[in-house]
């Protein structure tokens, strides 16, 4: 009988000693795995650092393409006035180019 209860006391602290190994492995394991986990949060909340700097900095490329979207317009529509001026302008001048040579021709018609 005693024989019996030692053996099974043994086996007992043999069971003991595998689920403590265990658990301390299990405890590691978790030290770990957090470990990983912050470091992913981490790189996480960096890249979302980055990728909000992204999105400013794509505002701030739109913003520009705007602003030269509209000084290429201010400098097409100057273009186009200008050139209304200089058609204008050619006109009065072949008006006036045709006057002179009319006045010419009557001169020399009437001599």
């Amino acid at each position: 009988k005693q024989w019996y209860q030692r053996r099974v006391r043994d086996d007992l602290n043999l069971e003991l000693k595998i689920i403590t190994e265990k658990l301390a492995t299990t405890q590691k394991d978790k030290q770990t795995l957090s470990a990983k986990i912050k470091l992913l949060e981490n790189e996480m909340e960096a890249a979302q650092e980055e990728n909000l700097q992204m999105k400013n900095e794509n505002v701030e490329l739109e913003y520009e393409v705007e602003k030269m979207e509209r000084e290429r317009n201010s400098q097409q529509n100057e273009l186009s006035y200008v050139e209304r001026e200089v058609n204008l302008k050619e006109e009065r001048f072949t008006k006036m180019e045709k006057a002179v040579q009319d006045v010419v021709d009557a001169c020399e018609l009437y001599g």
